[in-house]
Order: C-alpha cells, then structure tokens, then sequence
C-alpha cells in the first residue's frame, strides 16, 4: 500500500514518512490488500504451467556433485549373546543404517614398462617403449583424474597451492605450490581453444549480462610503480591481437628453425619457451587485453576481472556460457571485443550491467551494425539505501520494503514455474506498482538529499535511469536484477585473502580459463569431474580442429542423455 507523499496543497510533504511499523492500518486497507493478494494468487497461476524455456538460472559458485562417490554395502549378522542360551529364532529383520566416510588419500602407481631394443635391417637400433598417455599427461608424475581433482579445488574452491601441496605431499613424494602451479596451466593451455569457443557462442547471445571487479597482479602493480618505465610492459606481446598474432609468427619461426636443426643432426636443438606462445599470446589473438582511454590519449592502466554470460540457446538455460577475462580495461571494453564475432544478421542485443559509463557499449562499430539496448539492475539501485540506511531512516526502511516486494514477487513466480503469461502479469501489474512507489519516493529523497551525498546520488540514479530499470517488466526473459554475475565476482576476494594468482598475468590467464568452463560446466549440469578428465584424454589436435565438440553443452549432448538444442548442428 503506498504512503501519500504529498500534503493537501500538492506541494512536498518531506517529513511525513512515517516508520514501517508505526503504519496503522484501516479496514479499507485491510479490505484493499486482501484485494491485491487475491489478484497476485491469481497473476502468478496463469498460463500452462512451467515453461522449460524461462526457467531461471540458479547457479552457485561451489556446487555440489564435484566429487567422486563410492558405495558399499556390508551386511552385518546379529550374533546371539550367551546369555540366550539355546534360544529359538522366530523372525530375521533387516534394518539399513548409512555412514558416510570422508578420507584425502594419495594412490601411488607404479608402471613397470616392457622396453623392447629392435634392430631394424640397416642395422640402426631402435627402443620400443608402451605409451604412457592412459594414465596421465608427459613430463607429469600425476594421473588425468589428479588433474581433474586439482582442477576443481583450486579452480572451483579457491584452494591456495602451498596447502594442497602439504595435503598432497608423502614421504616419498613431495607437491610444492610450483608444481601443481605448472600443473594447473598445463590444465589451462589444454583448453584454451574451448575457452575461445565459448567466447565466440557467447557472441551470438540475445541477452548479455555482466560486471566486473578490480583485482590485483604483483606484475602489473610493479610495473606502474617504476619511477623510469621501460619502453614496453611485460605484456607487450599481447597487448593488442596484432602484437599477439606477430608474437605468435614468432613462436612458429622459432619451433620451425629447432625442427630444421634437429633434422639436419644438431642434438642440442632442444625445445625452449621462444616457441611455446604463453596464454596471454593465445587468448590475446581474439581478445583485446590493454584498452585505450576513452580519448585515445594512451591505454588504460586499471586491471579488472569481468565477466559476462548468456546463454547460446536462448529456450535452453543449460545452455548458458559464463566467461571470466582479466584485462586492462572493463567491462564494455570486452563486450565490445567479443560482439566483433558476432553474426550480422543478429541485429538486436540486450546487455544488462550496472550503467556506469565504463560498462556501456561505445564502439561506434558495433553500434552501427547492431541495435543495442542496456538495461539497469534493481539490486545496484537498492544498494545505497541498505548501505547508508542509518542516514534517513525511515525513507531508506520504506525503499528497502519495496525493493522486497518486487524481490519477493520474484521468487513467488520460481516457486509456481515461470512462464510468459504469468510473468507479464505479475510484473505489469503489482511490480509496476512497487516501481512507480519506488520512484516517487526516490523523488522525495533527492528532494531533501543533495547529489553530493549518497541517499541523494541513489535516488537521482533511480529517477535518471528508470526506464533501463524497469525494462524487464515488459520482457519475461530478462533478469530484474545483475546479482548472478556479482556473486560471480566473489571468489575475487577469496583468492586475494589466499594469495592466489596475484604474482603473474599468466596465472590470472589460467584461472580465468578454468573458471570459464567450470562455471559454463555446472550451468550445463555435466559431472564436472567426469568431464575434465574425458576432455584431458582427448588429443589436442582433435581439440584444435573442433572445440565446438567438447564444449560442456555439446560434450553433454554427445555423452549424457540430453536433449539436443534445436540450433545444434
């Protein structure tokens, strides 16, 4: 029920907002409310049911099913005590009781190879030796289920390195946080043509969703702090896809020239890191890293982590991509990289974000050949009045309130199975409302706070913004809110209180791959576990050629009882 804003003669009435719990209501409210619930019960029962297609996307960063799981069933016989004597068994029950046992166990194999020395006709000797590749990738003394297992604690739940490595460690074996470091980016390497997949499917996504964060990098913070700069940052070889594909010929130059010499009988042209391309070099091909200021006056200097999601199927919510990039520049400077891939003919685009102007979309490329339209987030515009609630009280109570009610109107339509005629009509008629309380009151807040003030800066941002904000009541596919992609965000703070990936752009690189296709892995619902180690085991040339075939959606399609999505090929 609104509270009137405005005295008798129309003008403000700034100081009558009374507390929530001070509100005593009439019997004509009473009967109004009963009314309201009445036609909400029935809003939100309308249409056919759940419609598969507008389900939302409750995802978590840590979820469960990343283990692996063991039954047993040990039978266990009651033993008659002495003291029965000679006593007559009448009936045999059977009752199951459940124990779980939770244990960090290291297996140690040992593969005793058969070497065979052959000598061939001209008389030159040759080794025999069986392949290995069963069990785990060259040059590394762990298996493919080790990886995948490291994969998830560290990629999924922001394990630090030295802790595994002392958990992992045995007497005759021991992990040190460099060696499962070099584990993790060999993981990393492994999958950046799916990581790059992804970020192409994404670019097709009707809906686009994103934030992104600050975070920390020893590398970076290092260089901007040097008093007498270089001419060129550590990241000049991938500063731009130019400088990386130029740094790409090089590598190829390199390998090709060892190759020769090896062929001609020089044994020590060995492989060396000139003709292995770093992460940064291959992701750095297709995605921008350093963005210019918006003046073009130099780069930019601040790294941010961002990530974006939409799903590629827009009827499959399991079909939804989740993307991590760490790059010099925000959130529109990458959305901006990726729709260079998208397709012509896609023309209209949503993109949802806080609308600061650093997230917006400004490329005038994109924006001639694409009909962009960016949408708000109701959680960024509720965020001051819980922040600085002490301030004003009462007002802020009240906007909370509201905000409750368009977040409880929410849930009430994920309870009963979302579909499009009861979502419109819930959210054009008792959504709307809260929206249009929600702005007036927004009007008497900036009216008594300044801009220069945050109350006053909170509610100027709802009366300036309020179409974006209310953009989703029209269109049952959107999100009212940017919060999947903040919680997205969180582990950010996790890793820096670990100390994790801060030392080196390349570990930020990893990290961002693997998080990629976790997340994208438990949007799809695949055994996480499962699917890494069936992905390692593929060859990489194969990997190379089709990254399309192991994307956790089509890896789910080929090897799960799933559905294909109508646009699979």
């Amino acid at each position: 029920m609104p509270i009137e804003m405005n005295d008798g003669n129309g003008s403000r009435a700034e100081d009558e907002i009374p507390a929530l719990e001070d509100i005593e209501l009439t019997h004509e409210d009473l009967k109004e409310i009963d009314a309201e619930s009445l036609r909400f019960a029935e809003s939100v029962a309308k249409g056919h049911g759940a419609d598969p297609a507008m389900k939302s996307v409750n995802e978590t960063l840590m979820p469960g099913g990343a283990v692996l799981v063991n039954e047993e069933r040990i039978p266990l016989c009651a033993e008659l005590p002495e003291s029965f004597g000679g006593g007559e068994i009448v009936k045999t029950l059977h009752e199951q009781r459940v124990r779980y046992d939770f244990s960090v166990s290291v297996t140690r194999i040992a593969l005793d190879l058969e070497k065979k020395v052959v000598v061939d006709d001209a008389g030159e000797r040759h080794v025999i030796t069986p392949s290995t590749l069963e069990y785990g990738p060259p040059r590394f003394s762990v298996t493919w289920d080790a990886l995948a297992t490291l994969t998830v604690l560290v990629g999924q739940f922001a394990m630090p390195f030295n802790r595994l490595g002392r958990l992992f460690s045995t007497q005759e074996k021991r992990f040190s946080a460099g060696t499962l470091s070099r584990m993790f980016r060999y993981v990393a390497h492994r999958w950046v043509p799916i990581y790059l997949e992804l970020g192409n499917q994404l670019a097709n996504s009707e809906i686009l969703s994103g934030d992104d964060t600050s975070c920390r990098v020893i590398e970076v913070s290092r260089f901007s702090k040097l008093e007498k700069k270089p001419d060129e940052p550590p990241w000049a070889d991938y500063r731009t896809p130019k400088a990386a594909k130029e740094s790409l010929r090089r590598c190829e130059k390199a390998r090709k020239d060892r190759m020769r010499r090896r062929d001609e009988g020089d044994r020590s042209a060995i492989r060396t890191s000139e003709e292995t391309p770093s992460l940064g070099v291959l992701i750095g091909r297709e995605l921008t890293f350093e963005s210019p200021l918006k003046n073009t006056d130099g780069p930019k200097e601040a790294i941010h982590t961002t990530v974006i999601s939409g799903r590629s199927d827009a009827n499959v919510p399991n079909s939804l991509i989740v993307f991590y990039r760490s790059h010099i520049g925000s959130f529109g400077n990458l959305l901006a990289a990726i729709l260079k891939k998208r397709e012509p003919h896609r023309k209209a685009l949503i993109v949802q974000g806080d609308l600061s102007t650093s997230n917006l979309v400004t490329s005038s490329e994109i924006l001639e050949h694409f009909d962009v339209r960016t949408i708000g987030c109701s959680a960024h515009a509720r965020r001051p009045f819980a922040i600085y609630e002490d301030e004003d009280p009462d007002r802020c109570a009240y906007m909370l309130h509201l905000f409750l009610g368009l977040a409880i109107h929410e849930h009430e339509l994920d309870i009963q199975g979302r579909n499009r005629e009861n979502v419109l009509a819930v959210r054009n008629t008792d959504s709307r409302e809260l929206w249009n309380d929600i702005l007036e009151l927004a009007k008497n807040i900036a009216n008594r706070w300044s801009k220069g003030t945050k109350l006053g800066n909170g509610a100027r941002y709802i009366i300036n913004h309020f179409d974006a904000l209310t953009a989703y009541l029209d269109d049952p596919r959107l999100e009212p809110s940017n919060n999947l992609r903040e919680r997205m965000l969180r582990m950010e703070k996790m890793i820096e209180d670990s100390s994790m990936f801060r030392r080196s752009l390349e570990g930020r690189f990893a990290l961002d791959i693997v998080r990629t296709i976790l997340q994208t892995a438990v949007a799809a619902g695949v055994p996480i576990h499962e699917y890494l180690v069936s992905v390692l085991r593929t060859d990489d040339d194969d990997i190379r050629a089709h990254p399309d075939r192991f994307t956790p959606r089509a890896w789910a399609e080929a090897n799960l009882d799933v559905e294909p999505s109508p646009s699979s090929p």
